[in-house]
């Protein structure tokens, strides 16, 4: 089944490409230009070894080719399932010369979360290490891919890179799991590109600047703004495997690394490892941060270890809608979410949900027309996200409109409250979510992770909160400390899992 785009109006694309936020430019014809023009530029680094733009047009043209000769066509589907490497590059980038449809997938995927995507992506071929896992799930599925070995391809005669089709649909990505059923999210090499290109020039990124990626390439962090944005651009791409706060510190060291978008929990683990380790990473001067709460503490503790931390919001379905710059006030870089990005509009309703439009929206869900009905209206994304705007055009996230409490008929946004308990010192992270209540529909419950060594009590935590002037309705009426909080691999704590275990 051929995707397509199922939201954008004919007019809205027309007036895009006219002003030139959507062009003809595609991530391989960018591969097979940097590999033209400087072939042994870097454009991969990882835990194997040093990989060039020359290098990586070669091995993605035969990679393409293999494809071609078992009957994969323009529009079909890849799903590629690999950890932070090289080969996931190669594989992504020959995927889309043949405008094929990359599917990226997160490594910690298992059976009942590949069903799901085979049974609605329906991919041509799966590229995975995991062939005993791989056959569970096309037994289960039904699916019939054909065997994949990149060392084997990898080894035949070069094959010209192919360009691929900038309007056609090139990525389709599932949703990492904050909400029970993950969408199928698609975009083509208009959205995504013009996507990377804005935050490019948004951001004062140079072609001195060096991509560092830890968050995992099958997600859309990592595969837009780490593998995407660096080839784009003809940057160098260091990509961390598995995530160890030690060895990101070496990387970027080793690397000169300056750019980077990941979560919260990334910049936590890596400012503590700094402060251990008594370094700074002077060269980090663009560290995106997002998707999760960014307490001002800890960007203040950033910066005190040399990362320049640039707060910001944004969604599988509109990429990077705001961003703090550069030069944003220090009081926005710490407090808000930042601006919007060039050629991106925001409009926020009555209830403060936030709406966006723009050239880097995505061109539906796939074969979901419900919620894609309920989502989408005249180039209009619903985020399903509450914020409040400053007159300086900051924006502030202040909750989720499907993570509200509802206590007693009062509504309850829980991240005011997780940014008041993160900021104790016992508090190494914090999630505040609803659970069933006879009387009051929902009661709230904190659920904390402390930092090694310490405690902290139900009264302690209520009185707090009660100094800070919070509303005695906002107060909590459970703690429970917990281990860790259940995320996704790019950082976003799963409130479903939380409520399952509580219940």
């Amino acid at each position: 089944m051929k995707l397509r785009d199922v939201v954008t109006p004919p007019e809205r694309a027309a007036a895009y490409l006219e002003a030139g936020s959507w062009d003809d430019t595609t991530l391989a014809g960018q591969v097979a230009d940097h590999a033209a023009t400087a072939p042994d530029a870097i454009a991969v680094v990882d835990a194997q070894g040093r990989h060039s733009y020359g290098q990586l047009a070669r091995d993605a043209g035969a990679f393409a080719a293999h494809l071609a000769r078992n009957g994969v066509h323009a529009g079909d589907v890849v799903s590629i399932q690999l950890p932070n490497r090289y080969e996931t590059v190669v594989a992504a980038v020959g995927v889309l010369s043949l405008t094929g449809v990359v599917n990226p997938l997160l490594p910690n995927y298992r059976q009942r979360e590949l069903a799901h995507v085979f049974a609605t992506a329906e991919p041509a071929a799966i590229v995975t290490p995991d062939t005993e896992l791989l056959a569970d799930v096309v037994k289960a599925t039904g699916v019939s891919p054909f065997p994949v070995g990149l060392d084997d391809i990898l080894g035949h005669p070069d094959a010209p890179l192919g360009r691929g089709e900038a309007g056609a649909v090139s990525e389709v990505i599932f949703t990492s799991g904050t909400e029970a059923t993950p969408k199928a999210i698609m975009h083509t090499e208009r959205t995504a590109g013009f996507s990377v290109r804005v935050a490019y020039g948004d951001m004062g990124i140079t072609p001195r600047d060096v991509v560092w990626m830890p968050s995992p390439v099958g997600h859309s962090t990592g595969f837009n703004y780490g593998l995407r944005f660096a080839l784009h651009h003809g940057l160098e791409l260091v990509l961390q495997d598995k995530w160890d706060a030690d060895v990101a510190i070496d990387l970027i060291e080793a690397e000169g690394c300056s750019y980077t978008l990941a979560a919260t929990t990334f910049l936590q683990d890596l400012v503590n490892a700094a402060r251990r380790r008594g370094t700074t990473l002077d060269t980090m001067r663009c560290f995106g941060c997002g998707g999760a709460p960014v307490p001002p503490d800890l960007v203040r503790a950033a910066e005190a270890v040399g990362i320049r931390v640039l707060r910001l919001y944004g969604s599988t379905e509109v990429l990077v809608a705001t961003w703090n710059r550069p030069d944003s006030p220090e009081h926005e870089r710490f407090n808000t979410d930042g601006v919007a990005m060039s050629h991106v509009e925001l409009r926020v309703e009555s209830d403060g949900e936030l709406h966006t439009r723009g050239p880097n929206t995505c061109v539906g869900f796939f074969a979901d027309p419900d919620r894609t009905a309920a989502t989408f209206h005249d180039g209009w994304v619903r985020s399903g996200d509450l914020v409040t705007i400053d007159e300086d055009g900051y924006l502030t996230v202040v909750g989720r409109k499907k993570e509200i409490i509802i206590r007693g008929g009062m509504n309850i946004a829980p991240r005011e409250i997780e940014e008041l308990l993160v900021a104790f010192p016992e508090v190494q992270r914090a999630a505040v979510v609803g659970v069933p209540d006879e009387r009051l529909g929902e009661r709230m419950c904190a659920c904390l992770v402390l930092e090694p060594g310490h405690t902290i009590d139900f009264d302690t935590m209520v009185e707090r909160l009660r100094a800070t002037g919070l509303a005695t309705f906002k107060l909590p009426q459970r703690l429970e400390i917990m281990d860790a909080l259940p995320t996704t691999a790019s950082g976003k704590v799963q409130k479903h899992e939380i409520v399952k275990a509580l219940v």
